[in-house]
């Protein structure tokens, strides 16, 4: 029987991977997970930024509509042709007819009457009882429904902003890292806005007419959510503005404005 391949053939035969075809191989390999990886850590820091820029806009526009809601409530009288008396409440002192006073450019106060049984708070607590007894029609002549006093303010330990109500004090927006109050003030028979300030002076003629607030929103998680040394935009307006140092974190940052007039004060 004829041998089909003589044996020094057969001894030259390739019988598996050299070390250098090895080592290119896995250099290959290597190259191909570094492009994998390096796409996976670039969607998910794309995920991460557009989630933060997410976050901001729905915080954002809850905080407008929280403070245009409890603002639009200063005021209200259950008689307009009944005035405020002066009184006081949670460190605030109201001058008569006063719906709004300034505690500095981070705090304020606010009053108004229940409108109806079914009334609750910045922290969404119901009247007492007692007080829901005391309203019969939403317009009594020569009576004035119970009186609501709240305290709204920007807690910088907390970065949320807090609504105090009696004895209970309550988060209401995180997430916040600075706002500013501006309250515009006039003569109170003319009934117009004569200049916007931070810190308004107590005084008998000139009374707040509306308050206008600027919030800068700042995205939750880890600070790794921006590349790149260049400042946030927002953030630096905010410094600009405000001037309070604020330090770059490197998350994001996002701005949110808004005014709103004070029931009874404008013409």
């Amino acid at each position: 029987m004829k041998r089909l391949f003589p044996l020094s053939s057969r001894r030259n035969t390739q019988q598996g991977l050299s070390l250098i075809e090895l080592m290119v191989a896995m250099l290959i390999g290597l190259f191909l997970i570094l492009g994998v990886t390096q796409i996976f850590i670039n969607n998910q820091k794309s995920y991460l930024f557009q989630q933060g820029q997410v976050g901001n806009q729905e915080n954002g526009r809850f905080v407008l509509s929280v403070l245009q809601q409890e603002l639009s409530k200063a005021g209200y009288r259950s008689n307009p042709a009944t005035a405020f008396p002066a009184s006081s409440g949670l460190g605030c002192t109201f001058p008569e007819d006063a719906a709004v006073v300034a505690v500095s450019n981070i705090a304020f106060c606010l009053r108004y009457q229940a409108a109806n049984k079914s009334d609750v708070n910045c922290q969404g607590a119901a009247l007492s009882s007692a007080n829901q007894d005391a309203i019969t029609l939403p317009y009594q002549k020569g009576v004035m429904n119970p009186v609501v006093i709240e305290k709204i303010e920007f807690d910088a330990n907390t970065s949320s902003i807090i609504c105090t109500s009696g004895a209970s004090s309550q988060q209401l927006v995180t997430g916040v890292a600075g706002l500013r109050f501006e309250y515009g003030s006039g003569a109170a028979d003319l009934k117009v806005i004569s200049a916007y300030s931070p810190n308004p002076a107590a005084s008998t003629t000139d009374v707040i007419s509306a308050v206008r607030y600027t919030v800068l929103m700042q995205s939750p998680g880890t600070a790794s959510l921006r590349e790149g040394a260049n400042p946030s935009a927002a953030l630096t307006e905010w410094n600009n503005r405000f001037n309070p140092d604020l330090a770059d974190t490197n998350q994001i940052y996002q701005l949110v404005q808004g005014t709103t007039m004070i029931r009874n004060r404008m013409q």
